[in-house]
C-alpha cells in the first residue's frame, strides 16, 4: 500500500473523508479474490493512518451509495452487482449522455472538434494495453469530455457517479470471468460520433453515441 498520507497532501480541495471514500471504492474495484470482501474500520484506520472519524464518514457514504452494507458486529460487505443493476446503468447513461449531446451540440461544431479528434488519435494511438482499467479511463475521458460541452454541471456529477458505478460491475465480471485483466482497445466507435458530428449530423451521431453506450454495457469492459 503507496503513502496515503503523501497522496492526501496534494490535494487540498477535497475532504479528507472523500479522497478515503475514493481510495475504498478503487479498493474494491481491484479485489481479485472470489472470497467476499469484508471492509473493517480500524484495519482501514491503520492503512489510511487516520481517525475513525474520516473513515466511518467514508463507510457511510458508501453504504448510501449502494456499495457496502453495514453487519453489525462484523464489519461491511461490498454489495455484488446483478444483472438489474447493469441494465439501470446503461439506461441512465444512455440518458444523461443523448441529452449532453443535444445541449452541447452548437458548442462542438462551433469549438471543440479539433481538441474532441485531437483526444480520440491520442486513445487510438495505443493499440495494446495490459492495463484493462487504464482503457476505462480513456473511454470515460472521451464520454466525460463530450458531455462537458453541454456545460451542465449537475448532470456531469450524475453521468461521473453512473460511470463509477459501471466501473464496479465491469470488475466483477473481470473477477467472474477471468482473473487476468487483459485487454485491447481497437474499438473506432468513438472516430463514428465524431466524424457525424463533424458532417454536421446530430441525429446520427446520437445514435452512433447510444450504440456505444449499449455495446460497453452488452459486452462488458473487456470488449471495449
Amino acid at each position: 500500500m503507496t503513502d496515503k498520507k503523501n497522496a492526501f497532501s496534494k490535494s487540498k480541495k477535497k475532504l479528507l473523508s472523500e479522497m478515503i471514500h475514493d481510495e475504498i471504492l478503487e479498493m474494491i474495484i481491484k479485489n481479485t479474490t472470489d472470497e467476499e470482501m469484508i471492509l473493517n474500520e480500524g484495519r482501514l484506520m491503520e492503512i489510511f493512518q487516520v481517525s475513525k472519524a474520516p473513515v466511518r464518514e467514508a463507510l457511510i457514504k458508501l453504504c448510501a451509495e449502494g456499495v457496502l452494507q453495514n453487519v453489525p458486529r462484523y464489519g461491511y460487505l461490498v454489495i455484488r452487482q446483478q444483472e438489474k443493476d447493469k441494465r439501470e446503468v446503461s439506461r441512465m447513461r444512455v440518458l444523461l449522455e443523448l441529452e449532453a449531446l443535444k445541449e452541447g451540440y452548437e458548442e462542438i461544431l462551433q469549438y471543440h472538434l479539433p481538441e474532441l479528434l485531437q483526444q480520440i488519435e491520442g486513445i487510438n494511438g495505443a493499440k495494446q494495453i495490459d492495463d484493462v482499467w487504464a482503457i476505462w479511463e480513456d473511454n470515460c475521458e472521451f464520454h466525460l469530455q463530450l458531455a462537458s460541452y453541454s456545460k451542465n454541471r449537475l448532470l456531469l456529477r450524475y453521468l461521473q457517479e453512473t460511470m463509477d458505478r459501471q466501473k464496479r460491475i465491469y470488475a466483477q465480471q473481470a473477477w467472474e470471468s477471468q482473473k487476468t485483466l487483459k485487454a485491447t482497445f481497437n474499438d473506432n466507435s468513438h472516430k463514428r460520433i465524431w466524424q457525424e458530428l463533424f458532417n454536421h449530423n446530430l441525429e446520427q451521431a446520437l445514435k452512433c453515441l447510444e450504440k456505444d453506450i449499449s455495446q460497453q454495457s452488452d459486452e462488458g469492459i473487456m470488449q471495449m
